[in-house]
């Protein structure tokens, strides 16, 4: 596999996995600080994690902003459509900004939500807890597709390369894949409950990163026009 790395990428995955190779490296010797600190609400790495979310969202309607002249609606509307994926994400994590503004929970969260915060990922019905079925099973199954299948599809089929470029779907590079299957394998490490964390945090940032740098980058830029 040819390595052909930005600047951004040869900067930011040292960055990414030093973060995540010091964070097993906790866990595995002082576990108590791993899961009481680094990985607490509001903590070092959900704030990381912030920045991901919020940096893929600011990418996202910049692309959408420069490109609106150039590209097709529906091309617009998917950059849209996922700078709001970002800026959910970015909800999501702070809990809409509940525990930053100090307002309580409405009652259906308070009944409904884990731990009685305003968020989605925490609620759970009937014993199913929404985080494990939908930001869990189904997500993880939707990025093992989105990673390993999808760029396959986009090379071989040109009709699936087609429908990806209309809707501004960025795929993933042969490096991102490989930076993913690596966090999954250090994410293992890991003993105790707060894997996820790990996985959230370099999933987001990996994720955030092959939308900054995709394979199929010059359909996100202005310099492939003529004009």
């Amino acid at each position: 596999m040819k390595l052909d790395l930005k600047w951004t990428e040869k900067i930011g995955f040292p960055i990414i996995f030093s973060i995540i190779i010091g964070s097993v490296i906790i866990a595995r010797t002082d576990l108590t600080y791993y899961q009481a600190v680094l990985t607490r609400e509001d903590g070092f790495l959900e704030w990381l994690t912030v920045v991901a979310l919020f940096m893929g969202a600011l990418t996202c309607f910049y692309r959408a902003k420069i490109l609106v002249t150039f590209r097709p609606s529906t091309f617009i509307l998917g950059l849209v459509v996922m700078g709001f994926i970002f800026l959910f994400g970015v909800g999501e994590e702070i809990s809409w900004g509940q525990r930053i503004f100090g307002w309580g929970s409405p009652q259906f969260f308070q009944q409904f939500n884990t731990q009685g915060e305003t968020n989605i990922h925490n609620l759970a019905f009937g014993g199913t807890k929404l985080n494990k079925l939908v930001f869990g099973l189904i997500l993880g199954i939707c990025i093992a597709f989105y990673f390993l299948v999808l760029p396959f599809l986009y090379k071989k089929f040109p009709k699936v390369r087609s429908l990806v470029d209309r809707f501004a779907l960025p795929i993933p590079k042969g490096f991102h894949i490989v930076a993913y299957l690596i966090l999954a394998g250090l994410a293992e490490l890991i003993p105790g409950h707060k894997k996820g964390e790990i996985l959230e945090f370099g999933g987001c940032w990996i994720f955030y990163m092959m939308t900054l740098e995709p394979f199929n980058r010059e359909r996100f830029s202005r310099k492939s026009f003529k004009r």
